[in-house]
């Protein structure tokens, strides 16, 4: 009867603490956001001559009433595809034309990317079995670690230099992050339960529809660079077979081209080889294989980037990637799939 009362007392009291933890949690969030994102979002001008073009294209959609073809000044825009400009429409037409409305889009995405950051973490931040109260760790221990992490890791997205810029300007890059970077955590939400599958089959769901969502933001590159890194991933682990039957690949792709089709199928009838040869020749083909609007750098530009633009946790990178041992292939291959979230953002 004693150890019954006992063992009831500290479920009871496991269940207070994570309570506590998680309305901490819930709140640090909230603050965390407010901070990074919102505060002050719209007390600056726009800035140069970028963001003055994606904010009038996304106002002459409510004076113009087409939501299908952007237009800058009368003349048609196809630099980006409409998520952009459909957000920022609608915040347009519910709080007015101005500042705050017009980078709300992308304070919401960063929040959005910030608290899925924490969920992921919360769930797999540690890599390590649970263990007893009588093993080296306890259950409680545990669990504390992984909101600390959590927190912590929550923070340094929130909080480096390229998301608080982004995340306080009217483009469309913070959008596409949140896009993009919450369909690599959903996958790997589904990749690390196989033991669960209607779990798995849902965070599956959930990775093909904010791949739409990026090929609606950036166009083909909102798939191709997912594409290329989980296939990445895969490879090195020897499970590329299994996880793509997981996937229902066929049943995904269905699912990206009904959810981006109809606007590109639209914008080409209505605008003809002019959308075609701009959008896909000249802001995706030429971007890529050539130098555009001078637009160049030396080789070490984009590590000079991550460098300064994720600083100060950017001078942990080489230390991590050294306690990854990714040349331990067998040792990587041998274990649980919740245990290759580490792994998983080296290949991201």
């Amino acid at each position: 009867m004693k150890l019954s009362l006992a063992r009831t007392f500290d479920r009871f009291k496991h269940r207070t603490e994570n309570s506590a933890l998680a309305s901490m949690g819930i709140i640090w969030l909230l603050l965390l956001s407010w901070l990074a994102f919102f505060w002050n979002l719209g007390r600056n001008g726009l800035l140069d001559e970028t963001e003055p073009l994606f904010v009038e294209a996304s106002r002459q959609m409510t004076v113009t009433g087409d939501w299908i073809t952007p237009y800058f000044n009368g003349v048609t825009r196809f630099d980006k595809p409409p998520l952009i400009y459909w957000t920022q429409a609608i915040a347009f037409q519910i709080f007015g034309v101005n500042e705050w409305a017009a980078r709300l889009p992308s304070a919401l995405a960063g929040t959005f990317l910030t608290f899925f950051c924490f969920y992921v973490l919360k769930r797999f931040g540690i890599a390590t079995k649970a263990k007893t109260d009588s093993g080296e760790e306890s259950a409680n221990s545990l669990a504390t670690r992984l909101w600390l992490t959590a927190w912590l890791g929550a923070s340094m997205v929130a909080l480096h230099p390229l998301t608080f810029f982004f995340g306080h300007l009217g483009y469309s890059d913070m959008l596409l992050s949140a896009c993009f970077g919450g369909a690599l955590l959903a996958f790997f939400l589904g990749y690390a339960q196989p033991e669960q599958k209607a779990v798995q089959t849902r965070w599956y769901l959930a990775f093909y529809i904010l791949i739409a969502l990026a090929v609606l933001t950036k166009g083909p590159v909102g798939v191709v660079l997912p594409g290329l890194i989980i296939a990445a991933f895969l490879v090195y682990l020897g499970k590329a077979k299994e996880v793509m039957s997981e996937m229902r690949l066929f049943r995904g792709a269905m699912l990206v081209l009904a959810l981006t089709l109809p606007w590109y199928i639209l914008v080409t009838l209505a605008n003809g080889e002019a959308y075609i040869n701009s959008f896909f020749g000249y802001h995706n083909l030429e971007r890529f294989t050539s130098v555009v609007n001078e637009h160049k750098g030396p080789w070490y530009f984009h590590f000079l980037i991550v460098l300064l633009g994720f600083a100060p946790w950017s001078i942990y990178l080489p230390i991590a990637i050294a306690r990854l041992q990714v040349l331990r292939r067998q040792y990587w291959r041998n274990q649980l799939r919740s245990f290759h979230l580490g792994l998983f953002a080296l290949f991201w």
